[in-house]
C-alpha cells in the first residue's frame, strides 16, 4: 500500500476546524454539540470534537420536520 494515498484523520478537532469543515457556523456546531449531534471530549476547557462524530453526521439525511410535513 502506497503511503501517499493512505492519509490519516485526527481524532479529535476543534470546534473552529469542525465548523470549516461542516461549512458551518461556531454557533451552529455548539447547537450540534447541545442537541447531541456531535460527540466530543473535554480537554481541559478545550471542547474537542471526534472526527468520526463529524463523519458519522455527514453521512446522515438532516431533512427538517418541518420540510417532511409539507
Amino acid at each position: 500500500m502506497d503511503s501517499s494515498t493512505n492519509t490519516r484523520q485526527p481524532l479529535l478537532v476543534s470546534k473552529k476546524d469542525a465548523a470549516a469543515s461542516l461549512g458551518v457556523c461556531l454557533r451552529t456546531v455548539d447547537h450540534l454539540l447541545a442537541e447531541k449531534e456531535l460527540a466530543c471530549v473535554r480537554i481541559g476547557k478545550r471542547v474537542m470534537i471526534k472526527y468520526s462524530s463529524l463523519v458519522t453526521f455527514c453521512r446522515h439525511d438532516h431533512v427538517g420536520t418541518s420540510e417532511q410535513q409539507q
